[in-house]
C-alpha cells in the first residue's frame, strides 16, 4: 500500500464550434486500506493540507470556474455533438430532452457551452464511452419530480463541468449513476439549492467489480431538511473513490456504509451535516479516509440532525483515518457520539497522524465492542463476521476545551494499541483513555496532560510504557 496516486488515464483537447472545453482529466489512486491492492496503478506523489476550510473553486450564475489544464481531446469520441448549435435551448426556456436523445450514444460527447439548459427526466443505460462535459453550464431540473437523471449500466462515463440548479420551489431531483465497467467520473460538478423533500441528491453504484467510479469535485452546500447528500448503494462492489468534495448542512452527509469493494474518501469538506459527515464501509477490502476535513461548528436546523458523528466507519472489514482534521466545537440542539466512531459491525481500525478538537463533551474517538454473530444484523456490505477488530492509534492528537466525560473509549476490543498519542483536556473532570473489557491493550510514548484520571481500565489490561501526564499538544 501507498500513499500516491496514479497519473491520469484519459487526458486531451475537446474543440467544439471553436471553443476550447475544459474537463479534467480523470485520475486513480494506488492507496488502499489495510489488505488491499493497488491494481497496477502507477505513483505519482500528492500532499494534503488538513486544518482548515478549502477555499472552493469562484462559481459563477452558470457552473464552476474551469481552471484545470487537464483536457478531454475530441479524438476519445468518435462524435462531438455541440448541443446548443444542434438546437438545445442555452436560454432555460424549452426542455432539451429531444436533442440529447437524437445524439445520444456509444463513443459520444454532448458538449454544453455556456448557458442554462431546462432538462426534464432523462434516462440513459447502457451506454459506452459517453462523456457530457459542460462549460459553465447550468442543468435546471423540473420541480415535483423524485428521478431526474436515470443512468445505468454505463461505461467510461464522463459528466463535468455543471451546476445543477435546484433553488426554485419543489425542485429536488434525485440523480441515480450507475455504472458497470471502466473508468467512470463525475468532475467539477455543484448542487445548488437546499433540499426540504425527502430525497437524495446523488444515488451512486459501481455495480461492477470491475467499474471504477470517481467523484471529484463535487459540492453540495446549501444543505437540506431531508435526504442524503451523496448515498451509496448496497451492489456497489467496484472502486470509488470521493475527492475534494464538499457537503454542509445536509440532513445526512456522504453515506457509503453499504459498499463493499475498495473505497477511498480523499481531502474534501464535510461540515455540520446529521448522521455523519462520512460513513464509510468497504467490506472485506477495506476503506481508506485521508486528509479529510471535518467540522461540527454551525448546526443549523439541529432538530433534524440527531448524533452528529464525524467520521463513522459503520461496517465492514478495515478502515485507515489518516492525515484528517476534525473539530466538534458547537453541539447547540443536538449531540454527537464522536469525532471518529468505529460500529460495532465494523472491524479493523487504524488512526494515524489526526487532529481532533472537541470543544463539546463529546467523545474525540468512540471504538465501539464489536458484534459477535451475524445474527440479527443486518450488514449489506460484509457476508461475515470481521476477521479482525483491533485499533490502533499512531501520531493522534486530541485537545480542546471539553471538561467532562472522557476523550477516548474503547469497548470489547483486544489489542487496542495507542501510540505516540497526545491529549490535553485541562478543564473540569475529563478523563484521557477509557478501555473497557479488552485484553492486551497499551499505551505508549505519549502525553495525555487531562484534568481527569490519564487512562482508565475495567475488566481490562492495559499496559503503559513512555507515558508522561504532562505536557502539550
Amino acid at each position: 500500500m501507498n500513499d500516491d496516486e496514479s497519473p491520469p488515464t484519459r487526458r486531451a483537447w475537446l474543440r467544439a464550434a471553436g471553443a476550447t472545453v475544459v474537463a479534467g482529466s480523470l485520475a486513480g489512486c494506488g492507496e488502499f486500506a489495510p489488505d488491499t491492492t493497488t491494481r497496477g496503478t502507477t505513483a505519482r506523489s500528492t500532499e494534503t493540507t488538513t486544518g482548515a476550510t478549502p477555499e472552493t473553486a469562484t462559481q459563477t450564475e452558470t457552473g464552476p470556474n474551469r481552471t484545470t489544464n487537464d483536457l478531454v481531446e475530441a479524438a476519445d469520441y468518435g462524435t462531438v455533438v455541440n448541443v446548443a448549435e444542434a438546437g438545445a435551448d442555452a436560454s432555460g426556456g424549452e426542455a432539451i430532452n429531444p436533442i440529447l436523445e437524437e445524439h445520444v450514444g456509444d463513443d459520444t460527447l454532448l458538449y454544453f457551452p455556456s448557458g442554462r439548459y431546462r432538462l426534464d427526466e432523462w434516462r440513459a443505460t447502457g451506454y459506452r464511452n459517453l462523456g457530457i462535459v459542460g462549460e459553465n453550464a447550468a442543468l435546471v431540473p423540473p420541480k415535483d419530480v423524485n428521478y431526474w437523471l436515470m443512468w445505468g449500466d454505463l461505461r467510461e462515463l464522463l459528466f463535468a463541468g455543471f451546476t445543477i440548479d435546484c433553488r426554485g420551489d419543489n425542485v429536488a431531483p434525485v440523480s441515480h449513476i450507475s455504472v458497470s465497467g471502466g473508468t467512470n467520473a463525475v468532475k467539477d460538478v455543484t448542487v445548488r439549492g437546499h433540499r426540504r423533500a425527502p430525497r437524495t441528491a446523488f444515488e451512486i453504484a459501481a455495480a461492477d467489480p470491475n467499474a471504477d467510479l470517481r467523484f471529484e469535485n463535487v459540492s453540495l452546500p446549501d444543505g437540506s431538511t431531508n435526504g442524503h447528500a451523496l448515498y451509496v448503494f448496497p451492489d456497489s462492489v467496484g472502486r470509488l473513490t470521493f475527492r475534494d468534495c464538499r457537503i454542509e448542512h445536509w440532513r445526512e452527509g456522504l453515506y457509503a456504509a453499504y459498499h463493499s469493494g475498495p473505497l477511498r474518501v480523499l481531502g474534501g469538506y464535510y461540515a455540520n451535516n446529521g448522521i455523519e459527515q462520512v460513513r464509510v464501509g468497504g467490506g472485506t477490502n477495506g476503506a481508506l479516509v485521508r486528509g479529510v476535513t471535518v467540522r461540527v461548528d454551525n448546526p443549523k436546523q439541529p432538530q433534524h440532525k440527531p448524533n452528529m458523528r464525524g467520521i463513522w466507519a459503520e461496517e465492514g472489514g478495515s478502515v485507515r483515518i489518516r492525515d484528517c482534521d476534525i473539530a466538534i466545537t458547537d453541539l447547540t440542539g443536538t449531540y454527537s457520539s464522536g469525532g471518529i466512531v468505529v460500529g460495532r459491525q465494523f472491524g479493523e481500525a487504524v488512526v494515524e497522524n489526526t487532529r481532533i478538537r472537541t470543544d463539546a463533551d463529546t467523545l474525540a474517538v468512540n471504538v465501539r465492542d464489536p458484534i459477535e454473530s451475524m445474527q440479527g444484523q443486518t450488514v449489506p456490505s460484509m457476508g461475515a463476521l470481521p476477521k479482525r477488530t483491533r485499533f490502533r492509534a499512531r501520531g493522534l492528537r486530541i485537545s480542546g476545551t471539553a471538561s467532562d466525560g472522557r476523550a477516548v473509549r474503547a469497548n470489547g476490543r483486544d489489542d487496542c494499541q495507542f501510540e505516540n498519542v497526545c491529549i490535553q483536556h485541562s478543564r473540569g473532570s475529563r478523563d484521557g483513555i477509557s478501555v473497557t473489557d479488552a485484553e492486551g491493550c497499551s499505551v505508549s510514548d505519549s502525553t495525555i496532560d487531562v484534568s481527569g484520571e490519564a487512562v482508565v481500565s475495567e475488566s481490562a489490561t492495559v499496559q503503559t510504557t513512555g507515558l508522561t501526564t504532562e505536557g502539550s499538544c
